[in-house]
């Protein structure tokens, strides 16, 4: 089959690096050089030069910013307003954050740090040619699975079971795993991980007009365990201009670049935490074997059944430091809040406190009960066969206070099976 024309365009005043980009096209049959060059400084740019470019309306420009990264963004910027679809590959000197976030917003999918090797350049060029050529593979293949986690009250552990989640399912299966960190004001997941975002969500939402898989991997870290992260700010006034639709469509967008998405969400109702309930597949709610918890999930829950509009079996709950000990059992929970405890996690708050710490997830330590049960949480979620336990112990009867705080009749009839 053969392939079809993309109009390209070159711009830079620099003869060598010119000469290196055309070469690169000419060395690939599937590639035409250039239909237009412009060797004019930026400073020299006027109407002749925009002229040829409206006239040949680019696919693709290659952007040598060496002299003037600047006045280079700049002008990215214009290009890309003037016309859209275009996709812009972008060669200059190292450029501080502020200045490479510009130039994704400016619409450049590419960015190659000079010197630019031809490598670099083919590389790059490849990239977008089967960005606009249409992955079909890609746009087959099936959306990811999304997983949400969510606690009603603060300091249950979520973002600790969620980050230390994603790193089992990647270990476990070896897919494409992405850690979204949706508690857009006071979000922790890159602590957890000891990784210092140069991105965020938000900077996301703000460029999703021009997303892509390329563009996508630019505002992606990726931990040494494998995993990926999409960051929440650091600033906790940014989260404001995030609605719950833009939150919709970038889950939905994900979805098709990742095999699994786990969304650690806000301790609130924030359209985030909605946003994820409307897409999870399942929802995991963390609670720890306290009245405040229980009462406040089971107030949350009906809003949270609604929103996932497909039934109560796609809500699982999970019992986060469990020691077995509290006047509180399982049974007490399954019967106050009207679901199954589909896993609970040991109590090692030692363990725990020293992976944070250290920016380590506990998973990655394996001499740790609490992490051996993630693992095993993993195995049942992925459906990879896990060690049987011994058969559940019977638990007392509902206690006094919690009988009072939901208004349940006496102990004995509130454990009736």
């Amino acid at each position: 089959m053969t392939e079809r024309t993309i109009r390209t365009a070159l711009i830079s005043s620099d003869r060598s690096f010119r000469e290196m980009v055309k070469d690169v096209f000419l060395a690939h049959e599937a590639w035409t050089a250039p239909a237009i060059e412009i060797a004019a400084p930026f400073s020299a740019f006027g109407e002749n030069e925009l002229r040829q470019i409206r006239q040949l309306h680019p696919e693709v420009i290659v952007l040598d910013v060496a002299d003037e990264p600047e006045m280079g963004i700049k002008l990215a910027q214009f290009l890309s307003e003037a016309n859209p679809g275009l996709r812009l590959v972008a060669s200059g000197p190292q450029l501080p954050n502020e200045l490479l976030l510009a130039a994704m917003r400016a619409g450049v999918v590419d960015y190659l740090t000079r010197p630019t090797t031809p490598e670099a350049m083919t590389a790059a060029v490849e990239r977008v040619r089967q960005l606009l050529g249409g992955n079909t593979k890609e746009g087959n293949k099936q959306p990811g699975a999304l997983f949400a986690f969510y606690s009603p009250k603060g300091g249950a552990g979520t973002t600790t079971v969620a980050t230390n989640f994603a790193v089992v399912l990647h270990r476990l299966t070896g897919k494409k795993t992405l850690l979204v960190d949706l508690d857009l004001e006071l979000g922790e997941i890159a602590l957890l991980l000891g990784v210092q975002p140069r991105f965020n969500f938000v900077d996301m939402v703000q460029n999703f007009h021009r997303m892509d898989a390329e563009l996508l991997a630019s505002y992606i870290e990726r931990h040494d365990s494998g995993v990926h992260l999409l960051s929440a700010p650091y600033q906790p006034e940014t989260a404001e201009v995030v609605t719950g639709d833009e939150i919709r469509k970038i889950l939905m967008f994900l979805r098709r670049h990742y095999d699994y998405i786990v969304v650690d969400t806000a301790k609130s109702f924030s359209p985030a935490t909605l946003a994820a309930f409307e897409q999870a597949d399942p929802a995991f709610i963390v609670t720890n074997v306290d009245l405040a918890s229980l009462r406040n999930i089971q107030r949350g829950l009906p809003l949270l059944k609604r929103m996932m509009g497909r039934g109560e079996d796609h809500i699982r709950l999970i019992v986060n430091r469990y020691n077995g000990a509290s006047d509180i059992s399982l049974k007490d929970v399954e019967t106050t809040i009207g679901l199954r405890v589909f896993h609970t996690l040991s109590n090692d708050y030692e363990g725990v406190s020293r992976s944070i710490n250290s920016g380590r997830p506990i998973v990655l330590n394996g001499d740790s009960k609490y992490g051996a049960d993630i693992q095993a949480m993993g195995r049942q979620v992925t459906g990879l066969k896990a060690k049987k336990k011994g058969a559940k112990a019977r638990l007392s009867a509902l206690s006094a206070p919690l009988g009072r705080l939901f208004g349940r009749g006496k102990a004995e009839e509130a454990t009736k099976s």
